[in-house]
């Protein structure tokens, strides 16, 4: 992915992006931009990378870090090799070094002479200073005249007095209007941006104005009273606005409002007041080389919201972490299509471990990319449950939609963001943020296999409005952030709720979940360009909301903004339920129709169909076996059939997740599953297959049986054959559970196994894998 411009406002060069841990949960068994265009291609399964050898090169060659060779090594059957180990270390990463500042064309000194006068009359206070008296009327403004050409990459500075509010005023503001077009006397009349001081709500104040006002952002500002003076530095380029008081930089602006005129990009320079008499002294005005905007094309994006079945929340998610299930199921997500998921990570496990945490996004990255997939962390989410802790994580509520899901960093933190971590602590809440962010992204701030930042995951979705300042705050100081971590990664927080997010970002999401609609929501932003559907799927209910299918999905987002569903897998977050469905009125029995979720714990998809939706996009052709499911022991009562790419899954003993497929009615109990397909041999050897079961298992290969585990209880049973090289040898497996814990894993190994010689599972046109269902 290419993108001309740099986000940061230091860099203006062309930057190319894209090409167990001990854990505390019982419930689950651990198996141990082209051109001026930034386009994302989605080459994520091996049948789309054949099909498109160009994209590959994206996203399939990123990948795997570990060993080429891995002799007598067991490899789950299906994955591109052993799953790579989770290491662990302190590790100090440099600050980033910024470039030198561009070297401006132009700087100038402007006197009232430069301005034309829109309201009451200002006058000279000397030969650097412009000045105006106080008065009720709002809004008086200068602004540059006809003689001074528009100002888009520029920075602009004044030292700035601002009295105390005239009689019958409530206001002592003032600052700079930017990218102004169209002015005319009136308090909002005029297109452009606004960067104020109020002395006397003790604010940095940033807003568009489009003969209306949108505010952006208040920024506590103490020092900012009633006859002080400080140092104003504004820096635009296009729709990004910096802003400096007194040497500090407080307030990073990207206004990525879709369908925002072009006009806003440039523009004429003023002055205002609102209610004070305010001096401005030594305005000064530099001009830079004009940057292009940077445009994204997310078009091919396909993926999905990433959390493990078996974890209930994020910080289950990472206290548990476990490199196996990971690798697992990200492979299910590149079989089925998709080339991108996003994180939640979470600032507790950043708190109370923050080297294992490091260290287990690392191995996240580095499973992701060997099987294609680009990744978008996620750092605060405003959704659900307001109060999280750190440690073991209660069980998942049956019936109940996200019973366990925890805001990041939580309420609680929110409320008190500017204030000290503890009593006595030298270091605020905000500046603990700042560094949990600095420590991800200054790792990974050229790294290929991020796809962008986000800050905060629908800010508003709590519906503590008064804490909305502050998520604007922690939207501003995020970028901050990640900018001066030196990220070359575009930055992004949805606009679903709450329009703020859209100002502190570089592209626009959208989350087209409509509430009440009695239409499925396919609804699209102005603008396609720039754009990106970063969650959708619900698949409504009964008298509430409207669902959305993968195909409707697919066919408007496809190709046009792309788009990431929620979630990839169907387990403990307890999404299958829908959103009506809280503690107090809880489902009682499990959905015919998850709400959310795409996959089950063993690969198999909920709907076949939502399968094809997503691969034939870009294959019709894939890595799967044909899967039987039974509710019996003898293989003699088929519930349904389905596809899966791995024999590779543990069940728990919970309500709902102790079944491989609760919506098809399928047992938790005595039931049974068959796998049949084909095997790609790419060498003549001696190959042993393996099986690790809790109860019988069986594997023919070739025709022969290789393995006849009989004996119940949780063990592994191993068989050798000798195979020549030969494509689509054919295999069946065979498994019984009884009760308990359910564990099936099928691994082979062999004298020769390496990266460039692996068994394989038989690719197959899609359209034949269903027929054999």
């Amino acid at each position: 992915m290419t993108i001309t411009s740099r986000l940061n406002p230091a860099a203006l060069a062309v930057v190319v992006l894209l090409a167990s841990c001990g854990g505390d949960d019982s419930s689950a068994p651990s198996a141990s931009a082209l051109a001026a265009r930034a386009a994302i291609d989605a080459a994520a399964s091996d049948s789309a990378a054949a099909a498109n050898p160009a994209a590959s090169g994206d996203f399939m060659n990123a990948g795997y870090g570990g060993p080429s060779h891995f002799p007598n090594q067991l490899v789950t059957l299906g994955l591109p090799g052993p799953t790579p180990a989770l290491r662990v270390s302190s590790r100090g990463v440099p600050p980033y070094a910024p470039p030198a500042p561009p070297v401006a064309t132009d700087t100038q000194t402007l006197t009232l002479a430069d301005f034309d006068t829109y309201g009451p009359a200002w006058t000279s206070g000397g030969a650097n200073t412009i000045r105006i008296d106080g008065t009720s009327t709002d809004g008086a403004k200068l602004v540059t005249n006809a003689q001074h050409p528009a100002y888009g990459h520029a920075s602009y500075e004044a030292d700035v007095t601002i009295g105390a509010p005239a009689p019958g005023a409530n206001t002592a503001n003032a600052g700079f209007i930017v990218h102004v077009t169209n002015p005319t006397v009136g308090t909002d009349a005029l297109t452009g941006y606004y960067i104020g001081l109020d002395a006397v709500r003790h604010v940095v104040q940033v807003g568009r104005e489009q003969n209306n006002w949108t505010d952006f952002v208040d920024y506590p500002a103490p020092a900012i009273v009633p006859g002080s003076t400080h140092h104003l530095k504004v820096v635009t380029r296009n729709n990004a606005i910096d802003v400096y008081v007194d040497g500090t930089q407080v307030i990073s602006i990207n206004d990525a409002t879709s369908g925002l005129t072009t006009a806003l990009r440039a523009g004429a320079f003023g002055l205002r007041r609102f209610g004070a008499s305010v001096a401005f002294s030594n305005v000064t005005v530099s001009r830079y080389p004009d940057v292009a905007p940077a445009t994204y094309d997310f078009s091919r994006v396909v993926g999905a919201v990433y959390n493990p079945w078996n974890a209930v929340n994020a910080i289950d998610f990472w206290q548990n972490y476990d490199p196996a299930i990971v690798d697992r199921e990200l492979d299910y997500a590149q079989t089925y299509g998709m080339n991108t998921i996003t994180v939640y990570l979470h600032y507790l496990n950043w708190v109370n471990d923050r080297d294992a945490f490091l260290a287990k996004f690392d191995s996240l990255l580095e499973i992701a990319a060997r099987h294609g997939l680009k990744v978008a962390p996620i750092f605060y989410d405003d959704c659900w449950h307001v109060d999280p802790a750190y440690g073991p994580q209660p069980a998942p509520i049956f019936g109940v939609h996200n019973s366990r899901w925890v805001q990041s960093p939580g309420q609680s933190v929110e409320q008190q963001y500017l204030q000290p971590v503890a009593a006595g602590a030298s270091t605020t809440y905000k500046q603990d943020l700042q560094h949990y962010i600095a420590d991800f992204v200054s790792a990974h701030r050229n790294d290929p296999r991020i796809l962008y930042w986000e800050p905060m995951n629908e800010p508003g979705c709590s519906g503590n409005g008064a804490l909305q300042p502050t998520r604007a705050l922690m939207m501003n100081d995020a970028r901050i952030a990640i900018l001066n971590a030196g990220a070359t990664q575009p930055i992004n927080s949805p606009n679903v709720q709450e329009a703020e997010g859209d100002y502190f970002s570089d592209f626009h999401a959208f989350h087209p979940y409509a509430l009440n609609a009695t239409t499925p929501d396919y609804s699209l932003p102005p603008s396609l360009l720039d754009s990106l559907n970063s969650e959708t799927l619900q698949r409504g209910w009964p008298g509430g909301q409207a669902g959305q299918t993968m195909a409707g999905i697919a066919s408007t987002y496809g190709g046009k903004t792309g788009f990431l569903v929620w979630e990839l897998m169907i387990g403990r977050t307890n999404t299958r339920f829908h959103w009506g469905q809280t503690a107090s009125a809880p489902a009682t029995v499990e959905p015919a129709t998850p709400f959310q979720g795409t996959l089950y714990p063993d690969g198999h998809p909920w709907s076949t169909a939502e399968v094809q939706a997503l691969a034939s996009a870009f294959s019709s052709r894939l890595r799967v076996l044909n899967a039987t499911y039974y509710n019996d022991t003898t293989f003699t009562t088929p519930v349904f059939s389905s596809i899966t790419p791995l024999v590779d899954f543990d069940l728990n003993t919970e309500r709902g997740t102790d079944s491989p497929d609760a919506s098809k009615g399928m047992n938790a109990t005595n039931y049974a599953i068959r796998w049949t397909g084909a095997l790609d041999i790419p060498k003549g050897d001696d190959y042993t297959f393996s099986v690790t079961s809790d109860n019988v298992a069986r594997v023919w290969i070739d025709g022969r049986k290789v393995i006849d585990k009989e004996q119940p209880g949780l063990a592994t049973a191993k068989g050798r054959i000798h195979l020549a090289q030969k494509r689509n040898v054919p295999i069946r497996v065979e498994y019984v559970h009884a009760n308990g814990p359910a564990s099936m894993h099928l691994q082979w190994s062999s004298p020769s196994a390496g990266r460039d010689n692996l068994v394989r599972v038989a690719q197959r046109p899609l359209t034949d894998a269903l027929a054999q269902q």
